[in-house]
């Protein structure tokens, strides 16, 4: 695993829902590349928990038009101090999304005991005034990471050359992860084989920079 510049959380690994394939003749690879669309409203649960969800943040005056839900946990909750009560624990995980694209490290958690808000855990964006226009195409983006496997993870290289690859344009915090650091959004891409989660990567969209790696391989002792 390799890390530039920011440790994500391993939680960003999301599921992508909607795209379109189209084969990219950029570079010196002309394999496929998906270039993936997610929408905010796309989200990762049932209909009967968007609109639990959808009923708790209205009624607790929170704004939702930017978060995608990808996780609800319902639970009675047993307290072991005075007065030993129970209550009702809803806990929301969503996906930021600013200007109509993921922000790929925007999660966060909200956390609601008998319907009324109790905390968050992570920061939301103030948004960024870049554009939605990206620079690279999804071919260009499979060159780089055919690249950088090549550099660090050679062996998995010509399975990924055997495969599509499941590209998608977002933004991503350079500072994520990194105490009190304002937020610095930059336009990005997220690559992996297509129906895989490892390995993939980030790359900034205007200097090809790679942002992030992950092979999947951790090493423990």
């Amino acid at each position: 695993m390799i890390r530039l510049r920011t440790l994500l959380p391993a939680a960003l690994a999301a599921a992508f829902l909607l795209f379109s394939c189209a084969k990219q003749e950029v570079g010196p690879d002309t394999g496929c590349s998906e270039q993936l669309t997610v929408p905010v409203s796309a989200h990762g649960l049932s209909s009967s928990e968007v609109a639990t969800i959808n009923a708790l943040f209205v009624g607790n005056r929170l704004d939702s038009r930017n978060l995608r839900y990808v996780r609800y946990v319902r639970e009675a909750v047993q307290t072991y101090f005075p007065p030993y009560a129970s209550f009702d624990s809803q806990v929301v995980t969503v996906e930021e999304y600013t200007n109509g694209l993921r922000i790929f490290t925007g999660q966060v958690i909200f956390a609601f005991k008998n319907g009324s808000f109790s905390f968050q855990n992570g920061q939301l964006s103030s948004g960024t005034s870049l554009d939605t226009s990206p620079t690279r195409s999804p071919g260009q983006v499979r060159d780089l990471f055919e690249a950088t496997i090549t550099q660090v993870d050679a062996n998995r290289l010509q399975e990924v050359q055997r495969q599509c690859v499941s590209v998608e344009f977002g933004y991503f915090n350079l500072n994520a992860g990194t105490s009190n650091a304002p937020e610095k959004l930059v336009k990005a891409w997220r690559v992996s084989p297509k129906n895989q989660e490892y390995p993939y990567a980030y790359y900034q969209d205007e200097a090809g920079q790679l942002i992030y790696y992950d092979n999947g391989i951790r090493t423990f002792r």
